[in-house]
């Protein structure tokens, strides 16, 4: 470790439970998300994201 090796995220875990190493902290704000949820999410992206945007076409002007 003297020599530039770092620990894999378990040996850390445990390295900084003896006091030797201090463990950053992680956050995964999309696990706190309901797994139904995030598939719902990732679904209507992947719909917006494939949905041709068609230009407008002009209004057509009013027969007198």
């Amino acid at each position: 470790m003297a020599k530039g090796a770092l620990p894999s995220d378990r040996v850390m875990r445990f390295l900084d439970d003896a006091g030797i190493m201090k463990r950053p902290k992680r956050s995964n704000p999309e696990k706190a998300v309901p797994r139904k949820e995030r598939k719902a999410k990732a679904e209507e992206a992947a719909k917006a994201a494939a949905a041709p945007k068609a230009p407008k076409a002009p209004a057509a002007p009013a027969a007198s």
